[in-house]
């Protein structure tokens, strides 16, 4: 029932919402208007009709309130801290905050065992198209510069078994599931599918080929734009080192800032001797973290023996390579005719901004003379 200022009554028959689709509506006009005016407000009255129509026929269903989403992003680990994630997602659309509507669940590399990662029970504020939402662990803010502030805490992390192939799916309370992100290549055997909103033929596979990284700091980031469609996992994600960054719905940025990685030193093989040549020492500087880039870490030489003189030079200094986690160090006497008891060579590991020193930092080697 609609009345207006100049006394007419125009009552509908059915719900707005009941219109679109009806073969007519129930319409009276209840008042002393002449016939031209009548034939005016009829006129301006189907104009109404069909505009209101078309915005039912344009506007999206329920669901569509948060189901234009992507998983931009995810971070399973922060140098081997499992406990440090985070998701972030990327609205396709303007008006997809109302994310209460939907649940992030992620599932083992057979497709099965869901974990419910988040169900929001509110809406974020934002919702422009390329507007962000963080989901991140508790313990991943002590690992961004400054400090993450998530939109939601995750309820549950993604299991440390689920790296090496699993799938993450964006997906509505009813079990909808709007964005897909599987990973793992052929070791995820799970489905691929999901609905048609975000990816044209409803399939989000192949996977991506590799697994959620879990020594560094590595994303996985979704290389589209944001009004992007999926076309495969394989094609859209790519790996992404440092800087790697973070963004809530506020539009603030947080950069994930990696501890540096621990060096130690011991010595494998700690008795050496001028004779044979052969019977050398050794020495292992290791480090524990991330080995995704070569590495230099630098020590003192000490000891009763003199560097360069009782054994070959060391430099002070050793470069662990890519993909390594430790260098070996040869000690190799040198053979003198000089009588003299054992001495040592006492290898420490000096301070640098770019790694820890962990324990043990020194190791000896003891040379043997042979006269």
């Amino acid at each position: 029932m609609l009345n207006r200022a100049n006394g007419f009554q125009l009552t509908l028959g059915d719900p707005v919402d009941r219109i679109k689709g009806k073969s007519s509506a129930t319409l009276s006009l209840k008042h002393g208007l002449t016939k031209k005016e009548s034939q005016i407000m009829n006129t301006r009255f189907a104009c109404s009709l069909i505009t209101l129509l078309g915005v039912l026929t344009l506007k999206p269903a329920a669901y569509a309130t948060f189901h234009f989403m992507q998983i931009e992003q995810i971070i399973g680990s922060v140098a081997g801290d499992t406990a440090a994630q985070a998701i972030q997602l990327r609205m396709r659309a303007a008006g997809e905050n109302f994310v209460s509507g939907g649940k992030l669940v992620v599932f083992d590399a057979a497709g099965l065992n869901p974990i419910t990662i988040v169900d929001p029970v509110t809406n974020v504020a934002n919702g422009a198209v390329g507007d962000h939402v963080l989901i991140a662990s508790a313990t991943f803010p002590s690992h961004t510069m400054p400090a993450a502030v998530p939109d939601f805490t995750m309820a549950n992390l993604i299991p440390a078994s689920y790296f090496a192939a699993g799938s993450l799916c964006w997906e509505s309370n009813a079990g909808t599931i709007f964005w897909r992100l599987s990973w793992g290549g052929a070791a995820y055997t799970g489905s691929n599918l999901g609905n048609t909103a975000n990816d044209l033929d409803g399939n989000f596979g192949p996977p991506f080929g590799g697994a959620i990284p879990s020594s560094c700091a590595s994303a996985l980031q979704f290389q589209g734009s944001a009004t992007d469609f999926s076309t495969n996992n394989a094609a859209d994600y790519l790996l992404i080192g440092s800087p790697i960054v973070f963004l809530n719905n506020a539009a603030a940025s947080f950069t994930v800032i990696p501890p540096p990685p621990t060096f130690t030193i011991t010595a494998p093989d700690p008795s050496a001797s001028e004779v044979p040549a052969t019977d050398t020492g050794k020495f292992r500087i290791t480090r524990m973290g991330c080995t995704d880039s070569d590495l230099s870490v630098f020590d003192t030489i000490g000891g009763t023996a003199t560097n360069g003189v009782d054994y070959r030079r060391l430099r002070g200094n050793a470069t662990i390579r890519s993909g390594r986690p430790s260098v070996t160090i040869t000690l190799r006497p040198i053979d003198d005719t000089i009588s003299e008891p054992d001495e040592t060579a006492i290898l420490t590991l000096s301070p640098n901004a770019n790694y820890i020193i962990g324990s043990p930092s020194t190791a000896t080697v003891t040379i043997h003379s042979n006269e």
